[in-house]
């Protein structure tokens, strides 16, 4: 049972970091310059294949990279309105 509260744990901060990471000002500078294509200027999009990478190296279910890609988007659209 304990497992599964750190995976949900895990899949909520990298989804955070990843919406994090769009209003990072750095970031923004080299996704425009040097990386101005899909997947790295959508949230959605990078979310969900780095997490997937992530959690099949790490030996978490990959279906979670689903659930990370939603509340990085979610978490994103909250950041960007606010």
């Amino acid at each position: 049972m304990m497992e599964i509260y750190n995976d949900w744990v895990l899949v909520s901060s990298v989804g955070f970091m990843f919406a994090f990471l769009f209003i990072f000002e750095p970031y923004g500078w080299v996704m425009e310059r040097l990386l101005p294509f899909k997947p790295f200027n959508c949230v959605l999009c990078l979310s969900f294949w780095c997490s997937l990478l992530l959690y099949s190296y790490l030996g978490v279910n990959p279906l979670y990279a689903i659930y990370t890609a939603f509340i990085a988007e979610l978490s994103y659209r909250k950041l960007v309105n606010e």
